[in-house]
């Protein structure tokens, strides 16, 4: 598949005009497979209708059990998309076009800054209707959130993002990269508590969960509705470093031509 040509552009328009060219080809490629995004979408409301009754008999000890039932939700479903983040650049390498990707005026920042953003935006509306279908029918405080509980969906679309582009750019293969995404995405899943709650987990399960992104995203969506503003901020930090480190160890592979 070809891909697209940048055009000359004022060096200081540059940069913003590959990353949106990257954008609008990773866009178009998303929006003509929407299955998988929308099959996680209801999977997770049906999830959390059916293991609605559980948690309310569990309980929470940091307020209601929806808001640890819709976080948790939000995180699962969203990481099993990673495999759909890593295709993104697989299937570059997988048609012969990532030399020629690699090669254009877009550098490898504006390819990876490129494929990011849609995936972003794709996993931040697919935990939006998570979270409007908990408010709907369960009564998660939305309005409690406020801008915090946007700013924290953004941050955990960016980083499954970043992770997916990641595991894109170094696995060779569609069965690697399936291994990888879902053992990995249930794997982060289990062990941050985004399934079954911590507290009726074994304790070495609460030791390990810090360790887990999912972990810390699951913690900032109930501080946004809590308010707790130390927890919040310091989920949305590792949040970002996470992001970070993702996209840097995918920009170690983006330059360099597929053998």
């Amino acid at each position: 598949m070809a891909t697209d040509t940048v055009p000359p552009t004022p060096s200081g328009w540059a940069a913003p005009r590959r990353t949106a060219v990257v954008a609008r080809h990773a866009a178009v490629l998303l929006l003509r497979e929407p299955g998988t995004v929308i099959a996680y979408a209801v999977m997770s409301i049906v999830l959390m209708t059916v293991l609605r009754p559980v948690y309310e008999r569990l309980g929470s000890p940091d307020g209601p059990a929806i808001n640890q039932q819709a976080a948790g939700l939000a995180v699962m479903f969203t990481l099993l998309a990673l495999d759909m983040a890593g295709q993104t650049l697989l299937s570059e390498r997988t048609w012969r076009t990532w030399d020629r990707l690699r090669t254009s005026p877009a550098g490898p920042a504006a390819v990876l800054l490129g494929k990011a953003l849609p995936l972003t935006a794709v996993f931040t509306l697919q935990q939006a209707v998570t979270f409007g279908f908990a408010a709907v029918a369960f009564d998660f405080d939305l309005a409690a959130g406020s801008w915090r509980l946007t700013v924290m969906v953004l941050a955990w679309a960016l980083c499954v993002s970043c992770c997916g582009l990641a595991l894109g750019a170094w696995v060779r293969t569609q069965g690697q990269l399936a291994a990888v995404s879902d053992i990995g995405a249930l794997g982060v899943t289990c062990l941050s508590g985004c399934l079954v709650p911590l507290f009726v987990l074994p304790h070495w399960v609460s030791d390990v969960a810090r360790f887990s992104p999912g972990y810390w995203a699951s913690r900032g969506f109930q501080a946004a509705v809590t308010g707790d503003r130390g927890v919040f901020l310091e989920a949305l930090g590792i949040t970002l470093a996470v992001s970070l480190l993702a996209l840097g160890i995918a920009a170690l592979r983006a330059p360099r031509a597929v053998r």
